[in-house]
């Protein structure tokens, strides 16, 4: 449901406005012509606002999949969004309360104030005793380990997996795993389950399974069913319901044997199928393997103190609990989803307790939650974690940059342009100071950043103008038409081009924009073919008697003017700055770029994520001294002939 929520919010982001027909598209103007900025409230031409919004979309999924409207939005706070803001809180609220009512009249044909929480029980009493909280850390440390040891399976997994390339492979898979699961869940209960009475005060006869037990026993002609079969068979939540309501004195639903056998099988499938190419979650099976094992030391401390007040229930919901925790190590979100979600708010305390400990003891076994360790592993996403790596304590930022910066003058050739964009993938390139601009000026300072949509756009709009090399250099300066004459009307146009240049130009695969193919279809060919003769006409002799002479080359070259679009105050960090401090810049302000600047402001390094990523797994400092032994700073001082001021102003 999380999935599908951020699924729809993303969808919606797209769905205003009216879809451009291929006929419209061959006109390049066209493409931008059905954008009015102010005619929705939302900006979503802008990454920021449908990040939001997906945000928003995600807390919604939860809300309805539990019926916990606060819950959905801790939940989108602390593992869906990296940015948080009191707008988004508030729009998630709003959202999260429409999801939740509407659960509640899906359920009961009526708008209710009451959550509807999908988890809700009955049965136990919500009396405990302080002797009680030792069981309960042990329950709690035990479905933490259990949630470290999926993390730590799924990622041994995960390298003897077949890639998402291979598509036959990944089938394969799939239909192994589903038949092991069927195997599974048909033949323990034909041999292991148990034929038990069905409870008088069950409110539901169809959850109960009788399988290979007879319907009515033969002497007493009681309903029977198969306690290992009903586990099995019967709907998850509702299964889950039935477990965290087994009081003290209620006779046993599940015998210790198929709780004990169920607790394994269903963790090994589990881990078998956390993986595979199938449109499944993790929430659901977490919370199953959580409150089965809950409730299997529960039974088991029942028969080990037979006199005390022992609920295997109340085990079983600090399991789900800790192994929520364990698995995703969400703290805040856990406690308050399983109250709203369950409606045991005299449970909070140790709902408190399990997370607490699961997520301690889980910690010191596999470092990550479920989803940072799935970013890790794909490697196609280099994810920041919230606090900066211990390795960046001793490096700065002259470390970790890299040193092949490329970037433009304020005033570029378009042939420059088009072969930097070509031959490299960069996003974003820093503008430097022209000397030819500034006459006064040696140049080579960085006075601005521009990213590579933007450039492509100037391109593809043909936002070029005619030079003549010859005036230039008698005048010292460009004639550029939109910085010495701005046309207003063109400038507005072209930069409500840019912020709606992904909505057009590949919107779900934004890397091909870096190819170099992206290049060929602006189709400047003509253009650029056209002024390449006019440049190559020399060469051209005519003999008159003992006199030669060649026609005049001309000069003029089509420029671009990066000076109205570029960001003229993009965020820099000296050489001596810390790298944990560029990690905070970089988590805290959602960058992409991070231009590594001298005294002269002259760019000597450029870091981006890929570069903290890299940096964190580096072993030693030795290792980043080696890759940038090439560069000094302009002080000629190594990191360790700092003085203490310098050391002083770039600690984190």
């Amino acid at each position: 449901m999380v999935h599908i929520g951020a699924a729809v919010a993303s969808t919606l982001t797209w769905m205003h406005g009216e879809f451009p027909s291929q006929k419209k598209l061959d006109s390049k103007k066209s493409r931008f012509s059905k954008f009015h900025p102010r005619a929705w409230p939302f900006d979503f031409h802008n990454d920021k606002d449908r990040r939001e919004f997906v945000s928003a979309g995600t807390a919604a999924g939860l809300a309805a999949a539990f019926g916990s409207p606060i819950g959905g939005v801790l939940y989108s706070l602390e593992e869906a969004s990296s940015f948080w803001s009191r707008k988004v809180m508030w729009r998630s609220l709003v959202c999260t309360t429409v999801a939740t009512m509407l659960l509640s009249w899906l359920h009961e044909k009526e708008f209710s104030f009451a959550l509807p929480g999908s988890l809700a029980f009955h049965g136990l009493q919500p009396v405990f005793h302080l002797q009680d909280l030792p069981l309960f850390a042990l329950t709690s440390a035990a479905a933490g380990i259990l949630g470290a040891l999926i993390n730590t399976s799924h990622g041994w997994l995960a390298r003897i997996r077949p890639p998402s390339t291979h598509a036959i492979s990944k089938i394969v898979e799939a239909c192994c795993v589903t038949f092991i699961s069927v195997a599974v869940i048909f033949i323990l209960p034909y041999f292991f389950g148990e034929c038990l009475p069905v409870p008088e005060m069950s409110s539901d006869e169809k959850f109960w399974f009788a399988y290979t037990c007879p319907e009515h026993h033969p002497v007493s002609g009681v309903s029977q069913y198969n306690d290992l079969a009903t586990l099995y068979f019967s709907v998850p939540h509702e299964t889950i319901k039935n477990l965290l309501q087994l009081g003290q004195d209620a006779d046993p639903f599940f015998t210790v044997k198929s709780l004990g056998i169920h607790t394994v099988s269903f963790l090994t499938v589990f881990i078998l199928a956390y993986g595979v190419a199938t449109p499944g979650g993790i929430f659901m099976p977490s919370m199953m393997v959580g409150a089965s094992v809950g409730a299997l030391l529960g039974c088991i401390f029942q028969s080990i103190f037979p006199g005390a007040n022992i609920q295997p229930g109340l085990h079983a919901l600090i399991g789900a609990t800790a192994l929520l925790g364990g698995v995703f190590r969400s703290t805040i979100s856990v406690v308050v989803i399983m109250v709203e979600g369950t409606g045991g708010i005299d449970f909070i305390l140790p709902i408190i307790m399990a997370v607490v400990v699961s997520n301690w003891v889980a910690h010191h076994i596999h470092q990550h939650g479920a989803y940072e360790a799935d970013l890790e592993q794909s490697g196609n996403v280099h994810f920041l974690q919230s606090e900066p790596p211990r390795e960046l304590a001793v490096l700065t930022a002259f470390d970790i940059m890299s040193l092949k910066v490329v970037g433009f003058e304020e005033v570029v050739p378009v042939r420059e342009v088009l072969n930097v964009l070509r031959s490299t993938r960069h996003n974003g390139f820093p503008v430097f100071k022209s000397a030819n601009l500034n006459p006064n000026d040696s140049g080579g300072q960085m006075v601005g950043f521009i990213l590579r949509h933007q450039l492509l756009l100037l391109l593809e709009q043909h936002a070029f103008f005619k030079a003549n090399l010859s005036s230039k250099k008698d005048s010292g300066n460009w004639s550029s038409p939109f910085f010495g004459n701005i046309n207003m009307k063109q400038l507005k146009f072209l930069e409500d081009a840019m912020r709606a240049y992904h909505f057009c130009h590949h919107p779900h695969r934004r890397d091909l924009t870096s190819r170099p193919e992206a290049i060929d279809e602006l189709d400047l060919g003509n253009i650029l073919g056209l002024h390449t003769s006019i440049e190559s006409t020399c060469g051209v002799t005519e003999e008159s008697g003992s006199k030669s002479h060649t026609t005049e080359i001309s000069t003029e070259t089509l420029l671009l003017d990066l000076r109205p679009f570029m960001n003229r105050a993009p965020l820099t960090v000296r050489g001596e700055c810390s790298a944990q401090r560029v990690y905070v810049i970089f988590r805290t302000l959602g960058l992409r770029h991070l231009c590594v600047t001298d005294l002269n402001s002259r760019v000597v390094g450029m870091i981006t994520r890929k570069d903290l990523s890299f940096a964190s797994k580096k072993s030693t400092i030795h290792e980043h001294r080696q890759n940038n032994s090439l560069l000094q700073l302009e002080s000629d001082s190594t990191i360790d002939e700092r003085t203490a001021r310098d050391i002083l102003y770039s600690l984190p």
